[in-house]
């Protein structure tokens, strides 16, 4: 089970929720339909079920596939990563451009292909640790920006 829920406004612009600048997210999924109502946005015209999460953003496994390689049969990796991207330019942190490249490459591929392991024999070690590094540093631009409610 997850440790962390949030919500995103699926849109043109995804749109995660938000109080006072922060990324919020929070230990209760049952606590989701008032943080939506009261802080919401675009968020509380959504017609989202929050019973049910539409997906999740599995860092440890995403990182495991990208250092070992792997048959991602989940789109961890892919969902981890689009996630992380939406949330890293919400909080209005500047990612670097090899960064965002080396993520918005591997998205790409993960879109289409479940084997990181070709990936990264294709791509060489340069690339795993390059990912994992950017995925981390996401992570941590996330906590900077984050409220857990």
């Amino acid at each position: 089970m997850p440790e962390l829920y949030g919500a995103i406004h699926e849109g043109e612009a995804d749109v995660p929720l938000m109080i006072d600048d922060r990324l919020v997210f929070f230990t209760d999924p049952a606590r989701a339909p008032e943080l939506i109502r009261l802080y919401g946005g675009l968020l509380a015209s959504d017609k989202m079920d929050v019973g049910k999460p539409s997906f999740w953003c599995d860092v440890a496994k995403t990182l495991h596939l990208l250092s070992a390689g792997g048959i991602d049969n989940t789109a961890a990796v892919l969902n981890a990563v689009n996630v992380l991207l939406d949330l890293v330019k919400a909080s209005g942190i500047k990612m670097a451009h090899s960064r965002r490249r080396a993520l918005y490459a591997i998205a790409d591929y993960c879109t289409t292909n479940k084997d990181l392991t070709k990936y990264l024999e294709e791509e060489g070690d340069h690339s795993s640790r390059e990912l994992v590094d950017a995925v981390l540093w996401c992570v941590g631009a996330v906590v900077v920006k984050a409220r857990v409610l």
